[in-house]
């Protein structure tokens, strides 16, 4: 039986359409694959610069050279040194990253980066270390895509503990506070009286560069030995 002119067109056209919604299928998911891999390399990049900065914590710690049974009254660091950071409420434990520029994507993008000497700048910011005296003691982290090194802080309460274990020593300081802060506002991070840490990220999560941060501060509890778990420990 003959087929009308029209009939033809329209199923010309039909077969377009399925072409074309075949190609534009094919392209979405080339698209994802690309964007997954890629998101996969960045996620092995993130865990092989952790894994580097675990072998200089351990390499540097000083796991031994402390006497175990010795109450800690005084301890300065006084220079960069490789630090571990953790979080037990919140199953962090991570490597952090320091002697540079705190606003280095470079950086941010290893692991929690320490803010340095930002004084130029006309804040109260001198990059301040761990002690047993005074100092703020400030770490900016991601809080999004593959990295998410502060994505959850937001669930720390008033007395959980974040431990900084840097040179043979742990400094262990209590929760005391968890808020939100615009972006413009410096104070939680200046300098303070009394021995502190401050974790800043970005508020909400998944957010680039949003208006607003996330801070928790926690007050120096206790030093300690550092813990005899990493292995080949000097």
């Amino acid at each position: 039986m003959a087929i009308s002119r029209r009939e033809t067109r329209k199923k010309k056209k039909a077969a377009g359409k399925s072409k074309l919604f075949k190609t534009v299928a094919t392209l979405l998911i080339i698209a994802g694959v690309v964007i997954l891999g890629y998101a996969g390399l960045q996620r092995v990049l993130v865990e092989y610069n952790q894994a580097k900065l675990r072998d200089a914590f351990e390499a540097t710690a000083g796991f031994s050279h402390l006497d175990r049974s010795e109450k800690i009254e005084e301890v300065y660091i006084t220079e960069w040194q490789p630090m571990r950071l953790v979080i037990p409420a919140i199953e962090v434990d991570l490597m952090a990253v320091g002697d540079g520029d705190v606003f280095s994507k470079t950086l941010l993008d290893q692991g929690p980066t320490h803010f340095n000497d930002l004084t130029h700048l006309g804040v109260n910011v001198p990059g301040d270390l761990p002690n047993t005296e005074k100092g703020n003691v400030v770490f900016a982290g991601h809080r999004a895509g593959r990295w998410n090194f502060f994505l959850n802080i937001n669930e720390l309460e008033e007395g959980d503990e974040i431990y900084l274990d840097v040179g043979g020593y742990r400094f262990i300081y209590m929760v005391e506070w968890v808020e939100v802060f615009s972006k413009y506002d410096w104070d939680p991070i200046e300098t303070t009286d009394y021995p502190a840490i401050t974790l800043q990220t970005c508020d909400p999560p998944h957010v680039s560069n949003p208006d607003w941060r996330l801070m928790v501060r926690g007050a120096l509890e206790t030093v300690e030995p550092i813990p005899l778990e990493a292995p080949d420990a000097n």
